[in-house]
C-alpha cells in the first residue's frame, strides 16, 4: 500500500468519523453550530441553492452572477442552515430550514402565498413536490417530546397541513415520491413506505443501521443503503428484499443513481459501486481514494463523481465501464449532490463556493465560474482556477 493511499484512507477515516459525531448530536437534540451543504436546482436561467449562511441564492447559470438572494426569516437566537435541496415549481420554490420551518419563495425570491410554516423540529432533508402537495421530514419532532422525527404532506397552496406520519426515528432522508406512494428512510434503522393521498402505512422495512439517503426508486424496487454498510434492493410494492450488496467497508450517505439496468451505489468508503440493477451482482467499482457523500450525476455521457478528501478533494469523470477520463482536484470538501444541466455541473464546497465546471465530451473539466457566497465580491476574477 502506497503512502499516498494511506493518507486517502485516513482522511476517509475522519469524513466518516465527522458525520458519526453530527448523526449522534442530532439524533439526541440539535446540531450545535450548523452549516448546511444544499445541493441546487436549475430552473430556466437560473441555479437556485442553500448557501452555508443559512439563505437561498439564485445566480445565473452562465456566469454565476447574482439574480437574487433570500434570507430565511426567523428570530435572532434560531439556527439558521439549508441541508437539503430545494424544490422548485413554475412559480415557486420551497425549502425546509434546519431552523425547523418550511420557505416559500416566488422566482424572483420574494416570501409568497404562506411565507413560511413552522414544522415542530429542524429539517435536514430537502421537501419533494408532486400535485399540490410538499411532502417533507422533520429529524425531531419537538411538539411530541419523544425525540423523533415525522413527514408531513403540506398543502402547496394553502401551507396548512394535509396529513403527518410519525416516524419511529429523526427522517434526515428527502422523501422519494413515485406512483402514489412516499418512501423515506429513518434514524430509526427503517425505510417506510406510505400513502401519499393520506399517509397511511404500507410497509416498513427493518434496516441494520440509520437510513439518511433519500431511496431511489426504479424499476418496481427501492434502492437504498444504510448506516450498516449495505445496500439494499427492496419491492416497491411489499417491502420485500430482493437483494442486498455487502462488500462496502463504510455506510451508505447519498441517494444512489441508475442508469439503464446499472444502480451506482456512492459509498463513505470511497467507491462507487455498479451493480446489476436485477441480481445485485458487482459489476465493477471505481476507487476514489477518499470519501464520497454526495452523489454522482451523468454529464457529457460519463458519470461525474464528488470526492470528499480533504485538500485532495476532487471531482472524478469516469466512464460507464469504471475507467477514468479526468478529474478536476477542488481542494475543498464537497458534500452535496452534484447537479448536471446540459456540459455543466453545479455544486457547492466547504469553503463556502458555489461552482460551475463544464465537462467536453473527451472528459476534459473547466471550471466556469466560482460564487463565495461570504465574501463581498462573490466572483473573483483573479483567482486561480482548479482546472
Amino acid at each position: 500500500m502506497t503512502r499516498v493511499r494511506v493518507r486517502s484512507l485516513k482522511n476517509a477515516n475522519v469524513v466518516a468519523l465527522a458525520f458519526l459525531l453530527i448523526l449522534l448530536t442530532v439524533a439526541c437534540s440539535r446540531i450545535s453550530t450548523p452549516e448546511g451543504w444544499s445541493a441546487g436546482v436549475v430552473k430556466d436561467d437560473a441555479l437556485i441553492i442553500g448557501t452555508a449562511e443559512g439563505s437561498l441564492l439564485a445566480v445565473d447559470k452562465i456566469n454565476g452572477s447574482t439574480l437574487w438572494r433570500a434570507e430565511l426569516q426567523a428570530p435572532e437566537d434560531v439556527d439558521q442552515a439549508i441541508y437539503g435541496k430545494p424544490a422548485v415549481a413554475d412559480d415557486a420554490v420551497y425549502v425546509g430550514g434546519y431552523n425547523g420551518s418550511l420557505y416559500v419563495f416566488d422566482l424572483q425570491g420574494q416570501e409568497t402565498k404562506w411565507g413560511n410554516q413552522p414544522m415542530g423540529g429542524p429539517i435536514v432533508g430537502g421537501p419533494a413536490l408532486v400535485d399540490d402537495l410538499v411532502i417533507v421530514g422533520t429529524a425531531v419532532d419537538e411538539s411530541q417530546d419523544d425525540g423523533k422525527g415525522a413527514v408531513y404532506a403540506i398543502d402547496a397552496e394553502s401551507g396548512d397541513t394535509v396529513w403527518r406520519f410519525p416516524a419511529e426515528g429523526g427522517v434526515w432522508s428527502s422523501p422519494t415520491v413515485a406512483d402514489g406512494v412516499v418512501y423515506f428512510g429513518t434514524l430509526g434503522q427503517t425505510v417506510f413506505a406510505v400513502s401519499l393521498e393520506d399517509g397511511s402505512e404500507l410497509w416498513r422495512r427493518n434496516t441494520g443501521g440509520a437510513v439518511v439517503a433519500s431511496p431511489l426508486v426504479v424499476g418496481g424496487r427501492v434502492y437504498v443503503g444504510a448506516f450498516d454498510s449495505v445496500f439494499y434492493a427492496l419491492d416497491a410494492q411489499t417491502g420485500n428484499v430482493d437483494w442486498k450488496f455487502t462488500e462496502s467497508e463504510r455506510w451508505y450517505w447519498t441517494q444512489a443513481l441508475a442508469a439503464g439496468n446499472t444502480i451506482f451505489a456512492p459509498s463513505l468508503d470511497g467507491n462507487l459501486y455498479a451493480l446489476d440493477a436485477v441480481t445485485g451482482v458487482k459489476l465493477w467499482a471505481f476507487e476514489s481514494e477518499g470519501a464520497i457523500v454526495g452523489s454522482p450525476t451523468i454529464v457529457s455521457g460519463m458519470l461525474a463523481i464528488p470526492v470528499s478528501d480533504g485538500g485532495n478533494s476532487k471531482v472524478h469523470l469516469v466512464e460507464f465501464n469504471g475507467s477514468q477520463k479526468d478529474s478536476c482536484r477542488i481542494g475543498e470538501n464537497v458534500f452535496t449532490t452534484l447537479v448536471a444541466d446540459g456540459d455543466l455541473i453545479y455544486f457547492a464546497a466547504t469553503d463556502k463556493s458555489i461552482r460551475a465546471l463544464s465537462i467536453s465530451g473527451n472528459g476534459n473539466p473547466d471550471e466556469e465560474w466560482v460564487y463565495l457566497t461570504d465574501k463581498d465580491d462573490p466572483l473573483p476574477r483573479d483567482r486561480a482556477k482548479a482546472c
